[in-house]
């Protein structure tokens, strides 16, 4: 329809799968995690988790998840470093636990996409996880969804009062600096 923007049809999974197969060694891929390596987002799982009963190792009031909500839509990227400062809110080692059950509970791998990455790596193919979700939450989905020793390039919140991000924070445009930052090749593919 004339007006309306042309909207991007996602390859179907065996395009994908063969694009990653075709790689050899010492090739690069950088992958998006949330709502592509896996169904869900990691981030908004450690924001929920932390504002639920028993809240612990959160106290109550150290996250609102409904204003989280509300502000991915009006401010994407504060509201992917505000789950990042949640994490700070409690010691890693408390979170980690917690943030698995979430995860678990909510998020599911896709199968297809991380048997053809772990074959990848097999291969000698150098796999970089990139996220706007807080490292940890990344961290623990690598683990969880087999995928564990990637490198990662997720949001780190390196202090709370006042906030206070690494740079470039790894959101949006930033995903490309960030990678770019740390002085690494041109990826062979990107998902």
């Amino acid at each position: 329809t004339v007006g309306q923007p042309a909207l991007f049809r996602h390859p179907e999974p065996r395009t994908v799968a063969a694009a990653i197969a075709a790689l050899g060694p010492g090739s690069h891929l950088a992958t998006d995690a949330d709502n592509t390596l896996w169904a869900g987002d990691v981030g908004d799982e450690v924001v929920r988790r932390a504002a639920s009963p028993p809240y612990l190792p959160w106290r109550h009031g150290d996250a609102d998840f409904e204003w989280y909500q509300a502000e991915m839509e009006r401010d994407y990227p504060r509201a992917c470093q505000y789950a990042a400062e949640v994490l700070l809110r409690t010691h890693p080692d408390a979170a980690a636990p917690a943030v698995r059950s979430a995860i678990s509970a909510r998020v599911q791998g896709r199968k297809w996409l991380i048997e053809a990455l772990q074959s990848a790596i097999g291969r000698g193919v150098h796999v970089w996880l990139v996220s706007a979700s807080p490292r940890l939450s990344v961290e623990i989905g690598a683990h969880l969804f087999g995928l564990p020793g990637c490198p990662i390039l997720a949001v780190d919140c390196l202090a709370v009062d006042p906030p206070r991000f690494a740079q470039p924070v790894p959101i949006g445009l930033g995903k490309v600096e960030a990678w770019r930052e740390r002085g690494l090749p041109m990826p062979d593919l990107a998902l």
